[in-house]
C-alpha cells in the first residue's frame, strides 16, 4: 500500500485527511515540527504538508533530506506570491484550505504514476555533452559530417541550404572550428534582418559623415573576420545591388566601406545559407546567377528533421542534457509513448521546434520524466487543415495586406514586420499587382 506523511498542526484538517486518504492508503501523522524526522524515519512515497504556520521552514528541512521529495503544499493563502515560492522551493504541487479532497485524489495519483514511471524507466542513453555540436547518426548526417572534413581544408566558398531550423549556422560554426583558422573570428550576420544600407554598412564598414548618423569610421563584418569567416544567413533576401558588390569581394578579395575610397584587402572564408531554393529563385531573376555559381564551390543540403527520424532519440537525449543544464533540472527518462510521439511528428520547424518542446517539457517536469508535450499536433489533426506549401501561404498574406492598406508599401511592410526593400523584392518575386 502507498505511504504518505500528513504533517499539520490543525487536529480538525489532520483528522479529515486520515480519514479520506485512509481509506486507500497508509497514513502517517506529524506535527510540523516533527515532520522533517517523520520523513526521514518512514520515508513515505508523498508528503502532504501544512503551509500555515511554520510549514516554510519545514519544507526546507524536508527537502534537505531529499531534494526529490513529493511535497503537496496545502495553504490557507490564495496570494500568487504564496504559490510562486512553494513551487521555487521545489514542491510537487500547491493545494487550497478547504481542501478539494478530489483535487487532492489526483494530484495524489500523478506523483504515484511519476514515481512508477521513473522506476520502471531507464535513464535515456547519451554520449558526452558538447555545446552547440550537431547530432546525428543518420546517412545523410554521416555525409555532412564528411562534407564538414572537406571543406574544413580550404577557404573554399560554402552554400547551405535547408528549412529553417535545421541547424545551417551550427554547421557552418563547425567547417571553421574544423579548420586551421578556427583561432580567428566567426562573425555572422542575417541578411534579411536589415534594410539594404544598413546591410552594406554592415557588411563593408563605413567612413564617417558617409550618411547621415555616421559619426565616426566603422568597419564591417568582411574586417572584423580578419582571417576567419563570415556567414550570411538568408542570402536569399539580398538586393541585387549587394549581390553584386559581394560578388565582387568573392572573385577579387577586396571591397571598399560605404564612402570610402580605399580598397581593402580580405581573405575570409565566406560561408552563406538560405532556406529557400537559390537555383529556383536564380531562374527566375530573384538571384545573380553569377553570384549562385560562386558560391555553390561546396553545396551542402541539410535534409528536414521529417526525412532523419532515426536520428530524433540522439537529438532528444542531447536536447534533455542541455536543457537540464540551463534549467538545473534532472530529467533523465522518457517513456516510450512520449518517445513514439515524438518519433511520429513530422516536426514543420525541425530541431529548432523539437528543442522548443524538450525545453518546455524539462521546465514543466516533476521529477525525472519527460511527460509533458502537448503542445504536439499532428499536422493531419489540426480542424481544416489541408496541405500548402508556406510560399502560397506567404503570397496570400502578402497580397491581403498590400490590398488592406491601399498599396501603402511603407504601411504594409510594418504590419508585416519588414523593411520595404524586402517587401519590394517578394513584390516582385511573386509578381503581385494592385487589385
Amino acid at each position: 500500500m502507498r505511504k504518505v506523511l500528513i504533517a499539520t498542526d490543525d487536529d480538525q484538517r489532520l483528522a479529515s485527511l486520515k480519514s479520506h486518504l485512509g481509506r486507500y492508503l497508509s497514513v502517517e501523522c506529524s506535527r510540523l515540527d516533527g515532520a522533517a524526522d517523520a520523513f526521514a524515519e518512514t520515508r513515505p512515497e508523498a508528503v502532504i504538508m501544512d503551509l500555515d504556520g511554520r510549514g516554510r521552514v519545514i519544507l526546507d528541512g524536508v527537502r534537505s533530506i531529499d531534494p526529490g521529495a513529493s511535497i503537496i503544499v496545502l495553504t490557507s493563502r490564495h496570494e500568487l506570491e504564496t504559490t510562486v515560492e512553494v513551487i521555487r522551493k521545489g514542491a510537487f504541487d500547491c493545494l487550497h484550505n478547504p481542501v478539494d479532497m478530489k483535487a487532492l485524489d489526483e494530484c495524489l495519483k500523478r506523483v504515484f504514476d511519476g514515481l512508477d514511471l521513473t522506476k520502471s524507466l531507464s535513464d535515456i542513453h547519451m554520449d558526452v555533452y558538447r555545446p552547440d555540436t550537431l547530432v546525428g547518426r543518420s546517412r545523410a548526417m554521416e555525409e555532412i559530417f564528411k562534407t564538414i572534413g572537406i571543406a574544413s581544408l580550404s577557404k573554399v566558398t560554402i552554400l547551405i541550404q535547408g528549412e529553417s531550423g535545421t541547424g545551417k549556422e551550427l554547421i557552418a560554426r563547425a567547417i571553421h572550428s574544423s579548420s586551421e583558422e578556427r583561432a580567428k573570428p566567426f562573425v555572422a550576420i542575417n541578411c534579411s534582418a536589415l534594410v539594404e544600407t544598413l546591410l552594406e554598412s554592415e557588411l563593408f564598414g563605413h567612413e564617417k559623415g558617409a550618411f547621415t548618423g555616421a559619426l565616426f569610421r566603422k568597419e564591417g563584418k568582411f574586417e572584423a573576420a580578419a582571417g576567419g569567416t563570415v556567414f550570411l544567413d538568408e542570402i536569399g533576401e539580398m538586393s541585387q545591388a549587394l549581390q553584386v558588390k559581394l560578388l565582387r569581394v568573392l572573385q577579387e578579395r577586396s571591397f571598399e566601406r560605404v564612402g570610402g575610397s580605399d580598397t581593402i584587402r580580405t581573405d575570409v572564408r565566406v560561408i552563406a545559407a538560405t532556406n529557400r531554393e537559390l537555383a529556383t529563385l536564380t531562374s527566375t531573376g530573384g538571384f545573380r546567377e553569377d553570384l549562385f555559381y560562386r558560391l555553390k564551390v561546396i553545396t551542402i543540403d541539410v535534409p528536414p528533421l521529417r526525412e532523419r527520424k532515426e536520428d530524433i532519440p540522439h537529438l532528444v537525449a542531447y536536447l534533455l542534457e542541455k536543457s537540464n543544464r540551463e534549467l538545473h533540472k534532472r530529467v533523465t527518462k522518457v517513456p516510450d509513448d512520449v518517445m513514439e510521439r515524438l518519433i511520429d511528428y513530422d516536426w514543420p520547424g525541425n530541431v529548432r521546434e523539437l528543442e522548443n518542446v524538450i525545453t518546455r517539457g524539462v521546465f514543466l517536469a516533476k521529477g525525472g520524466v519527460l511527460m509533458d508535450i502537448k503542445t504536439l499536433e499532428r499536422a493531419g489533426d489540426a480542424q481544416g487543415w489541408s496541405p500548402e506549401s508556406l510560399s502560397a501561404i506567404e503570397v496570400r498574406h502578402i497580397a491581403a495586406t498590400l490590398d488592406h492598406t491601399g498599396w501603402n508599401r511603407s504601411r504594409a511592410a510594418r504590419l508585416l514586420g519588414i523593411s520595404i526593400p524586402r517587401l519590394e523584392r517578394k513584390i516582385l518575386r511573386y509578381e503581385l499587382k494592385p487589385g
